[in-house]
């Protein structure tokens, strides 16, 4: 992994700054990637925005073209949720669209640094190159480095005239333009041209019309070869269709409808026949022959099937390789939005990692964790929202060997939660099981996490867990700009130090504390009456293992049962198990007046799992101004006083 403004000797160009001012969504962008970039984040964040800046100044015939919804504005939304304002590049509406447009600004600006240019780049903008100083960025001082690598500065400008109610673009050199002036160094088309810059647009696949990506490339790979393979069709074509003109069949019906009443005699100057008659494709060329050819696929026993009838992953794995083998071109910048969006997890991943590997630099947004996988972990860019403003995130460089250890779980942990702005740390795999399963067994009258953006994640990477492992990972998702709830246990008070929760406090915005003596297998039994315990426990001879409270249902056979879930993973059977039990029972079909019961009694729920969730739930919104430290009580059993 490439430190920010180091040199690559691979003949790649690179993008190490893009400085976004006032454009779509974003009031301000300053982002320096340290080698490729896989941009994610929460929805309304921007990743599309940001592909799109890199378009308008780097590859124009790409680009979308300019609207006035390009213009940054800042405009409360009603019901967008927590305080936040709208800061959408899309645009409003009616009444609200029109009142809007006084409080949008007149200028937008994005500005690209490009550093490792080829020679041939280099002379065509010689007179703009700059130093490249140690943090991406152009040096304008007069002390820079002589034998600094140069870079050259290139700013896509917006501008809106209110009173002609005209947008104007231009793209210039910073370098030697004052804009305040109105000086602007427009960069040549041609230099924009020579950059190589690659926009992946996925289509449609295998489409030989005019503008299909295979048609492009077999024109592009040999121009004669393609002019004559079309010619041939051409010709083949035309005669196929003379000799169905001519055949016995078609003649003797068209004459007959030629004879209907003396029509062919009144058609023209002459009496028409079947001779007079041919037919074409459409306009008569091949193109128009070509618009309606579609791709056929023989993948197995059913013979040849149109593309469609294959499915949407057949189509979009082949559009995706048809737009990289168009890509394909040595050190070049690839851009691509929403990438992998319509491909399976695998293949999202596999061909991420095939840009990753033979571009010269890869700016990838993407929806999908599979797709970040391809990349290091400091490549990862995470979009966020906080109060209504975007902001953006990456991972520092590592430092030691705790950021080391701390990066492994980027991968393992926070990718699966990459659209998610909340997570909740627990302490181990077990808690999340359990936690997740009771978060399933909501009714349609309760609201689960992902309603509140959260989504559960274990500390460690399996037995390692522990409370200890929790500031970890809470301290990487902070970096990439998680809001981060804690949830910890409380079953070891006299080993659990004022250090550790200490710890912990400080890395996570909320932390949940279970009650005294509870960890997740205490949580699960409290609150539940021995008599469902029971019930329920009797799961555990089907995994082999003794039910600890076949005897008898007391609190010391509890522990038992506790210390049995726990050392032998069986959190989630039982849980099953005891949902079935705490299941009422139906219901009659009709009430005592005749008619049908129109509700239905929800499924009970261990009750100190309900208040975790709960908690969680409330902890995760982004305006929560109570205590950062959320102490649970214990719940008691129906039947305390059982012996």
């Amino acid at each position: 992994m490439l430190h920010q403004g180091v040199v690559r000797d691979d003949g790649a160009v690179r993008v190490t700054r893009l400085l976004i001012s006032d454009f779509r969504g974003w009031k301000s962008l300053d982002l320096r990637p340290r080698d490729h970039a896989v941009v994610a984040g929460v929805p309304r964040a921007g990743r599309s925005d940001v592909i799109e800046a890199l378009a308008r100044v780097l590859a124009p015939d790409a680009a979308h073209a300019p609207s006035l919804s390009d213009l940054h504005q800042s405009v409360p939304v009603e019901g967008e949720g927590e305080g936040e304002s709208s800061q959408s590049g899309d645009g409003l509406e009616g009444a609200l669209f029109e009142s809007a447009e006084s409080l949008r600004v007149s200028t937008a600006e994005v500005e690209v640094t490009l550093s490792d240019l080829d020679p041939e780049v280099e002379q065509l903008v010689d007179g703009h190159l700059q130093p490249l100083d140690a943090w991406g960025s152009a040096s304008e001082s007069d002390e820079a480095n002589p034998s600094a690598p140069q870079c050259v500065r290139l700013t896509y400008r917006l501008s809106y005239d209110r009173e002609t109610e005209a947008l104007e673009s231009v793209v210039y050199y910073p370098a030697g333009s004052n804009p305040e002036t109105g000086k602007f160094a427009r960069v040549p088309a041609a230099v924009r041209r020579a950059l190589p810059v690659i926009t992946l647009n996925a289509g449609v696949p295998l489409q030989l019309r005019a503008g299909g990506n295979l048609r492009r490339y077999v024109e592009e790979r040999d121009p004669k070869a393609a002019v004559a393979a079309f010619e041939v069709l051409r010709d083949a074509v035309s005669q196929a269709v003379a000799d169905l003109s001519a055949d016995l069949a078609i003649t003797e019906a068209v004459d007959a409808v030629l004879a209907v009443g003396g029509t062919g005699k009144r058609l023209g100057d002459r009496p028409i026949t079947a001779g007079d008659i041919g037919f074409l494709a459409e306009d008569g060329s091949v193109s128009a022959l070509l618009r309606t050819l579609r791709a056929a696929l023989r993948l197995d026993a059913a013979g040849p099937l149109a593309l469609a009838n294959h499915g949407s992953t057949v189509t979009a794995v082949l559009s995706m390789a048809e737009a990289m083998l168009l890509a394909d071109v040595p050190g070049a910048v690839v851009l691509a939005d929403d990438f992998g969006d319509q491909l399976d997890a695998a293949t999202a991943e596999h061909l991420a990692s095939l840009i990753r590997n033979r571009s010269g630099q890869a700016w990838l947004s993407t929806r999908r964790p599979e797709v970040a996988r391809a990349f290091e972990p400091g490549e990862v860019v995470r979009l966020v929202r906080h109060g209504g403003q975007r902001v953006h995130h990456q991972l520092p460089q590592v430092s030691d060997r705790k950021q080391l250890v701390a990066h492994r779980q980027l991968h393992t942990q926070l990718l699966p939660a990459l659209t998610a702005p909340v997570i909740a740390v627990t302490e181990g795999p077990h808690d999340v099981a359990v936690l997740g399963m009771a978060n399933r067994r909501y009714p349609p009258s309760r609201l689960p996490l992902s309603a509140y953006g959260v989504r559960l994640v274990a500390a460690g990477t399996g037995a390692d867990g522990g409370i200890d492992q929790v500031p970890q990972i809470a301290d990487l998702a902070k970096q990439l700009g998680f809001r981060v709830v804690g949830v910890v246990d409380a079953d070891k008070p006299s080993q659990q130090s004022a250090a550790q929760l200490d710890k912990v406090e400080k890395s996570c915005d909320v932390v949940i504390r279970l009650p005294e003596k509870t960890a997740i297998e205490r949580a699960i039994t409290a609150g539940i009456s021995l008599a469902h315990l029971a019930a329920a426990s009797s799961v555990l001879t089907a995994f082999g293992q003794q039910d600890p409270l076949s005897a008898e249902a007391t609190e010391r056979t509890v522990t038992k049962l506790c210390m049995t879930l726990h050392g032998k993973s069986l959190h989630e059977p039982f849980l099953d198990a005891l949902y079935r039990e705490l299941q009422p029972e139906p219901a009659d079909a009709e009430d005592h007046d005749g008619e049908e019961s129109e509700e239905e009694e929800p499924v009970v729920h261990p009750p100190l799992l309900v208040a975790i969730l709960d908690a969680i739930a409330t902890a995760a919104s982004f305006s929560y101004n109570g205590p950062t430290t959320i102490d649970l009580e214990n719940v008691s059993r129906p039947d305390e006083g059982a012996a």
